[in-house]
């Protein structure tokens, strides 16, 4: 099996919401933030979950651990999609677009090693 991930993951469990950020009209709907890393996140996705997610852009809304006062927004490509035994769908989400500020917070954060 080939290793796709260019740096490992950390452990997130965070609640969230996304939404299809093409999509005007796009509702939001639950997930959870399951990992993260410098190059992007591992989402379970609940709802009524598109069958053809692959190169979307999702937009993706959690409140941190630390309260409801801070909260996060993150952009990504949908790099691949597969179901979950418990129901919903789990997508592997690339950032796009990081600008050199946002990529040096998500590396401090690392070095730090943040509880995702």
């Amino acid at each position: 099996m080939e290793l796709r991930r260019r740096i490992p993951r950390q452990a997130a469990g965070w609640s969230g919401k996304y939404k299809i950020e093409s999509d005007r009209r796009a509702e939001w709907h639950d997930c959870l933030v399951i990992d993260m890393s410098i190059l992007g996140v591992g989402l379970a996705l609940y709802g009524a979950v598109p069958t053809d997610l692959v190169g979307e852009q999702l937009v993706v809304e959690v409140d941190t651990p630390i309260g409801t006062s801070v909260s996060i927004r993150l952009v990504g490509e949908v790099k691949y999609v597969t179901s979950v035994p418990q129901g919903g769908v789990r997508v592997g989400l690339e950032f796009v677009g990081l600008s050199p500020t946002e990529r040096s917070i998500l590396n401090a954060l690392e070095l730090m090693q943040v509880a995702w």
